[in-house]
């Protein structure tokens, strides 16, 4: 089982070095992160956007690239996987719905399943384990089916961090179902649906989620506190919000990738810094 990005940058080592196609690389420290991928050998980058832009910022950079010039930077790179020039994308200086519009073109796009989401990874110096929280950054609106469709996609991607049987948390506000609260009545339906075949418990709070003698001191019987491998949010906001309040002020490093399309997307924030897109690239990169 994988537990830490350190582990996670062994794993990727000994794989086969994959190609990225990044669309619109016009940023020095999204450049930065593809340099130190290239240094280490783990992938080769393909950049696409404005050639000039890009060959500039890339001159002052002792690895070399291959260079794109295009108009349409996400369609182009979206074109790349489907030619087989690519194994995987990566969003630069553009919009996410930008992006997403080529990923999910009914006819030239890369939807698989259902639905795409985010997964957010958490490393914290307070938890022994490495944390996924979903969905931060894709999906607006919550419901029954859209929650089964995300934890389908992040179990299977966690199958490529031998995390082969994952304990998920239907984070709440309260452990008890409330009308008046529709995400516990939301996570209560949503357990009761697939406790048979997942280690799954909800609604519960996040100090439960976390920590066995919270679960005790409130008296809950949980098999799953203290372990937990997964918070699935209940909404985007409150991931969003979570997941950069642990990078900011909790110490903690993260990194993020959306699941469920034909290959995994590499899709950052721009407020992060190159650490944090090192760290998305090799979860892309598993």
């Amino acid at each position: 089982m994988i537990s830490s990005f350190n582990e996670l940058q062994s794993l990727v080592k000994n794989q086969t070095p994959k190609r990225i196609a990044l669309a619109a690389a016009e940023d020095s420290i999204l450049l930065q992160a593809a340099g130190r991928t290239q240094k280490e050998e783990l992938a080769q980058f393909i950049l696409l956007g404005k050639g000039s832009i890009i060959s500039a910022l890339v001159s002052k950079q002792s690895e070399k690239f291959e260079i794109i010039d295009t108009e349409s930077p996400a369609r182009d790179a979206v074109n790349l996987i489907h030619q087989g020039q690519a194994d995987l994308l990566m969003k630069g200086k553009l919009s996410t719905s930008t992006m997403l519009e080529a990923v999910l073109n009914k006819k030239t796009g890369l939807r698989q399943g259902e639905l795409l989401n985010h997964i957010a990874v958490v490393e914290s110096p307070a938890y022994h384990k490495l944390l996924f929280i979903s969905d931060g950054g894709i999906n607006l609106k919550f419901d029954e089916q859209v929650y089964k469709h995300i934890i389908q996609n992040i179990a299977n991607y966690l199958q490529y961090l031998n995390i082969s049987e994952p304990r998920f948390a239907m984070i709440t506000l309260v452990e008890t179902v409330n009308e008046k609260i529709p995400e516990t009545v939301i996570a209560h339906n949503v357990v009761a649906s697939l406790q048979s075949v997942l280690r799954i418990e909800g609604p519960i709070a996040p100090d439960v989620a976390l920590s066995a003698a919270a679960a005790r001191q409130k008296g809950l019987d949980s098999k799953i506190a203290g372990e937990v491998d997964v918070f699935l949010m209940p909404n985007t906001t409150a991931a969003n919000h979570l997941v950069k309040g642990l990078s900011i002020l909790g110490g903690c490093k993260v990194g993020g990738v959306v699941v469920g399309a034909k290959v995994p997307i590499i899709l950052l924030s721009r407020s992060d810094d190159a650490d944090t897109k090192y760290r998305s690239i090799l979860l892309g990169l598993v």
